[in-house]
């Protein structure tokens, strides 16, 4: 059987369905990403507490660098395995980030702990 290619009608239907919004470059790519790694629900607004020690190398937590700063993160296994540092203050959970936060997002090259492997649940 082979594979059917997904297009980007096909990817923003299921993005939006989900609830998950629609990367502004609107490549397959990206759109297959979030969907990868993304969750329904709300993103997290937050802030460190402290900066990331070495022993934190090669953690996601390590992609936040300011305490004075306001982070948006989308509602991830890596947005979960960040707040299990517990260097982090959830300031509150939106769909949308604010003006002033700064947006991260779950980079290409990660490996995610879980065994859930995110939203890969309409293979059904």
């Amino acid at each position: 059987m082979s594979e059917r290619v997904a297009t980007k009608a096909q990817l923003s239907k299921e993005l939006k369905k989900l609830g998950i919004p629609i990367p502004s470059s609107s490549k397959i790519a990206d759109m297959e990403h979030r969907l990868k790694h993304w969750k329904t629900g709300p993103g997290f607004l937050v802030r460190l507490l402290r900066v990331p020690s070495t022993k934190f190398e090669g953690h996601p937590i390590t992609l936040l660098h300011d305490r004075s700063q306001l982070y948006w993160l989308p509602n991830s296994s890596m947005a979960r395995e960040m707040m299990e540092s517990k260097i982090l203050l959830v300031v509150d959970r939106t769909e949308k980030p604010s003006n002033n936060a700064v947006v991260i997002d779950v980079p290409y090259d990660y490996v995610s702990g879980d065994t859930d492997g995110g939203n890969d649940d309409s293979d059904s």
